[in-house]
């Protein structure tokens, strides 16, 4: 397709587009040029404060066995031997990290808790509880990167005969015995002058049983936070916006002025020889799986019948299942004793100007190639039909003279 066929069919998008470009240009030029330099306030980070919590837990064997020996430290298993080890110790330890170096103020109470729960349409559903204090720890102080340990222990068999003495008392044992060592935590800092306070639960989390228990821990994640101010900072415009928006603007009144002066003008006015191009290289690519490029055999002794269009010429090798043979700008389809063919119309120049009143000459020209394409395939045979020779006119005539 040519250019101007090409702007001619899409002359309203380009148009918009150019539009677009235009604006899209201004924009940038007023916001880089007139508005200039940007003042804008954000919000910037002066300090950070971070809080970590852990639990560990243990327990010491209590007397020899085939597996273990009295006085061995066993820690952070899942499973303890209660006869073995009965006692388990667990060990809770608080940190901090402080920006600005200021000590935290830390406050925890570490309690002991059995209670029977039950899961009942997905809540959990607690029967019975009793809580015991075991630690509490008011008002220290941990430095900047320090930490603060605190260590309880608790007796499993000891648990075990409370917890049954409770079941016996109620008479009933309902839903499923559970044994936390719970730390409630509150710590205090701050940051740039900011106060700042973090409270957390963590746990132990123990299931009881005659001859082994099962532990596991649950903390939170480490609590951040930041002290920010606001802060005043200037954007200037970049190169880019500041020549970039012009250039742009430039570009898209420069195409809006050529589109508007070519279609006044009738720059893009298709001609009938682009239309018929077009027409072509359209069915070109509409069927090129019925085309094959090859020789044009020479029609021989079969009759040459020329179709006005590739897409009629495509219709006869479809109906006739037969392939069109393509040789440079000739096409031609073979069946039975005719050669059915069609001669391409020229390209055309995709920058020339339009001319005017060319319907006829393309006419002529097609109906021209067309004959150029019947003479070279059926010279052979107008030959061999007895047509005269021009030299043997030539020789009749002299005689006759």
């Amino acid at each position: 397709m040519s250019v101007r066929s090409a702007l001619n069919r899409w002359f309203v998008l380009v148009l918009l587009v150019a539009l677009a470009v235009t604006l899209a240009g201004g924009y940038v030029t007023y916001d880089s040029h007139v508005d200039g330099a940007e003042t804008v306030v954000e919000q910037q980070t002066t300090g950070t404060w971070t809080v970590e919590s852990e639990f560990e837990h243990g327990a010491t064997v209590t007397r020899d066995t085939e597996v273990f020996s009295a006085g061995e430290e066993l820690t952070n298993r899942s499973l303890y031997f209660t006869t073995a080890s009965p006692e388990l110790e667990g060990t809770y330890t608080v940190s901090h990290d402080n920006t600005d170096g200021n000590p935290a103020d830390t406050s925890t109470d570490l309690s002991l808790v059995i209670r029977a729960v039950e899961e009942r349409n997905g809540n959990q559903e607690v029967h019975w509880e009793t809580r015991d204090s075991l630690e509490t720890l008011d008002g220290v102080e941990i430095e900047d990167g320090e930490a603060t340990e605190t260590t309880v222990s608790v007796d499993i068999p000891t648990i075990l005969n409370r917890t049954e003495a409770i079941q016996n008392d109620l008479g009933a044992a309902p839903g499923q015995t559970e044994v936390l060592l719970v730390a409630d935590t509150t710590v205090e800092s701050s940051v740039d002058g900011e106060t700042f306070t973090d409270t957390r639960t963590d746990r132990i989390e123990i299931v009881p049983g005659q001859s082994v228990y099962r532990v596991s821990t649950t903390t939170q994640d480490a609590g951040s936070y930041e002290a920010t101010e606001q802060v005043t900072r200037t954007i200037e415009p970049t190169r880019l916006e500041l020549y970039g928006g012009p250039a742009l603007c430039v570009l898209g009144l420069l195409s809006m002025a050529f589109l508007g002066t070519a279609r006044w003008r009738g720059w893009l006015a298709v001609t009938d020889r682009e239309r018929v191009r077009n027409e072509f290289e359209r069915a070109r690519d509409d069927f090129d799986e019925w085309i094959s490029t090859a020789r044009i055999p020479d029609a021989g002794d079969r009759t040459p019948v020329p179709t006005d269009s590739l897409v009629d010429l495509v219709d006869i090798a479809i109906d006739s299942d037969r392939r069109v043979l393509e040789h440079g700008d000739q096409y031609a389809v073979l069946v039975d004793s005719e050669i059915y063919t069609y001669t391409a119309p020229p390209a055309v120049d995709p920058l020339a100007s339009p001319a005017t009143g060319d319907t006829d000459p393309v006419a002529e020209d097609t109906e021209q190639e067309t004959a150029s394409l019947s003479n070279l395939l059926f010279s052979d045979s107008t030959e061999s039909t007895g047509g005269t020779h021009p030299d043997e006119s030539d020789t009749r005539d002299s005689n006759d003279r």
